[in-house]
């Protein structure tokens, strides 16, 4: 973690355990702050702090729930899935990132009130009788921080009492140490986000090589581990058919179709207000060459026909092996009419996607 170059903890959440466990691997000198106001302060100055925000570890209390539902986005199909919010920001440094508008903090924050997370968990685990999806990987990557927190060990022991809640630990890094080390449970999946090789060069900042992600995904796999993928956002460029192509078939030649929970597949979309945001910190970004249209939610959205084609074309590849026909895929945030041009006329739900997501993966 030599990313790091300061570390403000918040004077309430000093005493805790995971507080304690996370200073005593770093070589920094905390300083001890009343709120985040002070932190904020530090990097007014700095041209883009959002830069500066991904060198900045802040340890806090989170006041708000952990667990809630997706927010997925409007008039477009959800698949019910829990999110955990358990770390705010990433690392890692994507162009089309919408946390660069979406969180007005900048930094990295680890909430260390573990205790409230546990109990959380306990009443979504009582509550919920029938198979459910809950993960991390909203609002940062699942792993990125995971050998200083050891945030998936702890989620583990937490969701091991549970055995109907499917917990999904999503990143683009290749940090699974922890997850190699520890006993592996049949209700855990390890997710990656995979892309093109040219896009993940070009927009994917910090973020390793897509073949050394599945190289990853391959040993979490040979632990006893499902796996899943999320290819999202697909980008049009001018070789997006042999990019993705070569991406699938690398997938499909390491990765046993038994282990893969599900994959899903996503256009690039974002807020009107993200535009600016990568037009300045990314002005050669592949995202500003698109064609886009305002979607029913507001976003930016590549053309439906352009959309509909690549999720089409990557199916096709995956299908194209026997194996790979029974796997589970699903669109993200996409209208029911999208859903049926992709994989044929049906009646679509939010519920029914959720329950034929939330199967026993076994």
């Amino acid at each position: 973690m030599n990313f790091i170059e300061k570390v403000f903890v918040v004077a309430e959440a000093y005493s805790y355990p995971l507080t304690q466990r996370i200073l005593n691997q770093l070589q920094l000198k905390p300083q001890i702050v009343s709120g985040t106001e002070e932190v904020r302060q530090e990097i007014a100055g700095e041209e883009d702090i959002i830069k500066k925000g991904k060198k900045i570890l802040v340890l806090d209390i989170s006041k708000a729930k952990f667990i809630k539902p997706c927010p997925c986005t409007p008039v477009y199909l959800g698949c019910g899935y829990l999110v955990i919010n358990a770390d705010l920001n990433c690392p890692l440094d994507c162009s089309y990132c919408i946390l660069q508008s979406y969180l007005d903090q900048p930094w990295l924050t680890v909430f260390v009130n573990q205790d409230q997370l546990a109990q959380e968990i306990s009443y979504w685990g009582h509550k919920r009788k029938g198979y459910f999806r809950i993960g991390t990987g909203e609002l940062g990557d699942s792993l990125a921080l995971d050998p200083l927190t050891q945030r998936s060990r702890d989620l583990c022991q937490m969701f091991f009492s549970y055995p109907q809640a499917i917990l999904e630990l999503k990143t683009k890094t290749t940090s699974i140490d922890l997850i190699l080390k520890q006993k592996c449970l049949p209700n855990v999946v390890i997710a990656w986000s995979l892309n093109a090789e040219e896009i993940a060069h070009r927009e994917e900042k910090g973020a390793p090589p897509v073949k050394d992600r599945l190289l990853a995904a391959k040993e979490v796999v040979k632990k006893g581990y499902r796996v899943a993928f999320h290819f999202d956002p697909l980008i049009w460029y001018r070789n997006w058919e042999e990019g993705y192509g070569q991406v699938v078939e690398f997938l499909m030649a390491n990765i046993p179709a038994e282990k893969v929970a599900w994959i899903s597949l996503g256009a690039l979309r974002f807020p009107p207000q993200l535009k600016a945001i990568i037009k300045k910190r990314f002005p050669n970004s592949l995202c500003l060459t698109q064609e886009f249209i305002r979607g029913l939610d507001g976003k930016y959205r590549i053309f439906r026909p352009l959309r509909v084609e690549m999720y089409r074309q990557v199916m096709n590849f995956f299908k194209a092996s026997k194996r790979y026909q029974k796997v589970k895929f699903y669109l993200c945030m996409e209208s029911a009419e999208v859903w049926n041009e992709v994989m044929g006329e049906k009646k679509r739900s939010e519920r029914g996607i959720c329950v034929f997501l939330s199967r026993p993966l076994n």
